[in-house]
């Protein structure tokens, strides 16, 4: 592989999925209070959220779909050039996880996107919440919970693997690097979460929504780092 080309690949790769994250926050703020919609996920108080916070947040997470699709290839042939595949398991697990991440993140952005904006559509035509809730509540589910557990399906394999190659030293890098991972990341942010809501800063609770995408973001990077350090061996 080119290096410049592989640097360009992860630095795209890298933005775009940090962009991704601010989508994760448009697409988490909610203001307090309301009343639930489709078990919690939402509540009516999304009538207040500026409609341009989820198309906004639609097209980050198309964005990071191009952003998947330009470093997933080459995060695969890095691996394959650092001697990864000799634990074919975890390779292919790896590459599992990348072949279906820039779909996912397409999908799951837009169907959460369009479902959020769908239902605050209702609540500004004045349907009252509780109907709004008893219309959407399957539909609803059905929509947004495949994408859930296909997001779990792509990131659970990615994550395990990029640990395993760390901590084994396959990719040459300081373990606590098992956290620039997408479960990784998100598990570190979901203290954080805990924090805010400990310390009675529950408003801006949202903000550590970003975990899994700035845990591909930061993962780009560590592959970057990876690449060079065996670059500069050779």
């Amino acid at each position: 592989m080119n290096r410049g080309n592989v640097k360009k690949c992860l630095y795209f790769g890298t933005v775009a999925l940090l962009l991704c994250g601010v989508g994760d926050w448009l697409l988490g703020y909610v203001p307090l209070g309301g009343e639930p919609i489709v078990f919690g996920f939402l509540n009516s108080n999304i009538v207040k959220v500026p409609s341009w916070f989820y198309l906004t947040s639609m097209a980050l997470g198309i964005l990071s779909g191009f952003g998947c699709m330009a470093y997933a290839p080459v995060m695969v042939n890095i691996l394959g050039d650092i001697g990864a595949n000799r634990h074919p398991k975890m390779y292919k697990v790896f590459r599992f996880g990348c072949v279906s991440a820039p779909m996912m993140f397409v999908s799951f952005h837009t169907a959460c996107c369009l479902a959020a904006l769908f239902m605050q559509t209702a609540i500004k035509a004045g349907i009252d919440a509780e109907s709004v809730d008893r219309a959407f509540l399957i539909p609803g589910t059905a929509v947004l919970v495949p994408f859930l557990i296909w997001c779990f399906i792509v990131d659970i394999p990615i994550t395990i693997a990029f640990m395993y190659f760390v901590w084994k030293g396959t990719m040459k890098l300081p373990k606590v690097a098992v956290f620039m991972s997408p479960l990784g990341f998100s598990f570190l942010t979901k203290i954080i979460y805990a924090v805010l809501i400990a310390i009675g800063l529950e408003q801006y609770a949202f903000l550590a929504g970003c975990g899994e995408s700035w845990g591909h973001a930061l993962m780009c990077l560590a592959f970057w780092k990876s690449y060079r350090t065996y670059r500069d061996e050779k």
